[in-house]
């Protein structure tokens, strides 16, 4: 058998001068890897906002994020008007009773607003509380005294301090000029409800979710 060593030499010395003479600016193109399992398709890479996941309105795009808010601002409404009016007939605590009023009158204010930035961007609104508010509407509807009180105040504490999250992110980068004023104004009165939440002496704060890095 002859050898082979002078076409392995032959071939090494084309690789080189193909290297070479490729333009100094040009791109290396690496082939797709093979998925990791055979026969199963590739991970698709997290997705992120573009230009696609915005909804264009008059106003101005909205965004998933601005959308959600809009969302969850009235099925909150809706369960906290109907827990403060029961805080208000059953809580002998003055300053539960305070929080209930305030609650009230704001979260009425909100989801008027709410309301009519949806109508007229064409969005839907909902009509019923989220399916884990409703269980929350369920519990205490069978509580009252003392252990309505911490029931009460502990949920919405909690509410609170995840809507505070979802409305700084909408203030922070919306594009639409109905939803940014909308947001400012939750976004008081979600802290004015925190404050006289925890006047209540009802919050457990180790309740809280630990924030994360």
């Amino acid at each position: 058998m002859k050898s082979r060593k002078p076409w392995l030499a032959l071939c090494g010395a084309l690789a080189l001068a193909v290297t070479a003479c490729a333009p100094p600016n040009a791109q290396v193109v690496t082939a797709p890897q093979a998925p990791a399992v055979p026969g199963q398709a590739a991970a698709a890479p997290p997705a992120t906002l573009t230009e696609a996941n915005l909804t264009e309105t008059p106003f101005g795009p909205i965004s998933p994020t601005g959308r959600k808010l809009l969302t969850i601002v009235e099925q909150t409404s809706l369960r906290e008007i109907t827990t403060s009016n029961w805080a208000i007939e059953r809580s002998a605590n003055p300053a539960v009773q305070e929080a209930a009023r305030v609650i009230i009158n704001q979260h009425k204010d909100l989801e008027s607003r709410d309301t009519d930035i949806s109508t007229r961007m064409h969005l839907t609104v909902p009509t019923q509380p989220a399916p884990d508010m409703q269980v929350g509407i369920d519990r205490m509807r069978g509580e009252f005294g003392e252990e309505f009180d911490r029931d009460y105040v502990n949920t919405l504490r909690k509410a609170h301090a995840e809507a505070l999250i979802l409305v700084s992110t909408v203030r922070a980068d919306t594009r639409n000029s109905l939803v940014r004023p909308f947001a400012d104004l939750a976004g008081d009165y979600i802290k004015t409800h925190i404050n006289l939440l925890e006047k209540t002496g009802d919050v457990d704060y180790a309740q809280l979710p630990v924030p994360s890095l």
